[in-house]
This record gives C-alpha cells, structure tokens and sequence, in this order.
C-alpha cells in the first residue's frame, strides 16, 4: 500500500489515508490532540501488514504480531480489538500480486526448512528426497531475491509513475490534431 511508508524513523501517513474508512476510524477514535495512539495503531498496521516492513521476514503471523507489539512498545496483555483486525483486513487487500508470491514462497521456504530439520539421514528414501530438496534451495533462494527486488521496484517506481502530471495542452493534442486533418 502506498499510503503508508517508514521514513525518518517514522512512518508516514499520507493524509488520504485516512479518508478510507478502517483507518478513518482509528483516527477519529482517538480523541487526544497529539493523536499518539492512532498514530501509533497505524505504524503497527505498517509494521504487521505491508510487504515492505523489516517484520515480514516473520512467516507465522502470530509470531509477527508479537514481533511488532514488542517492538513498538505495547504491553504483554495487548490484543488487537475488532476495530484493528478491520484496519488490518482491509490493508492486506492492498497487497500487489507480488506481495501475495512472495508472500506464499516464504512460507513454502520455511516449510522445506522445517523438512530439512526434522529429516532422519538414516532412512534412505528420505535422505534422496533430502538432497533433491537441498539442491533445489539455491533455485528458490534466488527466485525469492528476485521477487523481492520486484516488489522494492514496484513500491519505488509505482509512486514515481502515478505522480507524473499531463502537460497543460496535453489533452487536447489529439483534438487537435483531428481537426487540422479535416481542415486539409
């Protein structure tokens, strides 16, 4: 989603954000001036959520959620309400087609680790299937590189290419154009 972004040891909020209703009502919930819990509910959307957080390398999603309630500062005892859980269903909708691969290759990644942990070497089909799946690693590796890199690019160039602005005559050139055609 590129509504949300960490910058400056922050994450930045862009105020259109917050004309979306999930994130509209975190917002307005919070009744204090400085608005410090919404602001910190939605730097816990990005942190949980969004493909780009340095929290994503956590497959298991309650393990991510501890992760990023530690890291943020909430008490033990905290659990997402049910306004949260809306904000964080409607974030992942958001999520681009390569968000969603990469996202399905880690978890088979740390599927083939928990094989590779569990394998006994001493039974022989298994040791077969066990190198079959050791050589496939680097191949997988690097696909998960490469999807990453994808979506780095897709997040960095995606802003970049929706800011981009129409000349001031730009759209009328075609008209234009049409109309000296049938003045010959």
């Amino acid at each position: 989603m590129k509504l949300f972004r960490y910058e400056g040891y922050e994450v930045k909020v862009a105020p259109e954000a917050l004309l979306l209703k999930p994130f509209k009502k975190l917002w307005t919930r919070d009744k204090s001036k400085t608005k410090d819990k919404a602001t910190q509910e939605l730097s816990f959307l990005y942190f949980y959520c969004d493909p780009r957080s340095d929290y994503q390398y956590i497959i298991d999603d309650d393990n991510r959620l501890e992760a990023v309630k530690k890291g943020i500062g909430y008490p033990e005892d905290w659990k997402l309400d049910a306004t949260l859980k809306e904000a964080v269903i409607f974030y992942r909708s958001f999520d681009s087609s390569s968000a969603i691969l990469l996202r399905a290759a880690m978890e088979g990644v740390e599927k083939v680790q928990k094989l590779l942990k569990d394998l006994e070497p001493e039974d022989t089909k298994t040791l077969k299937e066990y190198l079959t799946t050791l050589k496939m690693v680097p191949e997988v590796a690097s696909m998960i590189q490469e999807a990453e890199q994808k979506l780095k690019e897709e997040n960095e160039f995606g802003e970049a290419a929706g800011a981009i602005e129409k000349g001031m005559f730009e759209d009328g050139l075609d008209e234009v154009a049409e109309w000296v055609d049938q003045q010959k």
